[in-house]
């Protein structure tokens, strides 16, 4: 019984492998844009919400480096770390004291003069309404950049 030998051979593997990693670096890049981008959307609109007393908290926000990893991109938003305690009190709208009770705080009057931001009044939870007021946007516009959309 006579053993058939197969063979094959792949022209242009090298070639292929490289557009293919040109076309990755290319959709991770319009990706980085797009997330600084609607970043930058969020901490408008949480500038917005911020609670208003001497507008350090406001100008505290920040947008972060986007960062690759190998389970994706992602980037931060938040707060400069020198507001850190400060940022997640007004953000919650309480604090906890040292002996456990908590303090609950009502919007000022510089805050209250602000109004609403698309719906939501300035003042706590700043930064997760603006999400809220951008998470429709964000997923269109990254559909878009992925071919989703």
């Amino acid at each position: 019984m006579r053993r058939e030998i197969f063979s094959f051979s792949l022209e242009g593997i090298d070639v292929l492998t490289k557009e293919l990693d040109r076309f990755t670096e290319e959709l991770d890049e319009r990706i980085e844009q797009k997330l600084t981008l609607l970043a930058e959307q969020v901490i408008h609109d949480g500038k917005r919400l911020t609670g208003l007393d001497s507008g350090d908290l406001e100008g505290s926000l920040i947008v972060g480096d986007v960062k690759r990893t190998s389970e994706g991109i992602s980037i931060e938003i938040g707060n400069s770390p020198e507001t850190d305690d400060y940022a997640v009190a007004q953000h919650e709208g309480y604090r906890r004291t040292k002996d456990g009770r908590i303090i609950y705080f009502s919007p000022g009057e510089k805050t209250v003069s602000k109004g609403t931001h698309k719906g939501y009044p300035a003042g706590k939870k700043y930064l997760e309404n603006a999400l809220k007021i951008n998470e429709k946007l964000i997923i269109d516009e990254l559909s878009k950049v992925l071919g989703k959309g």
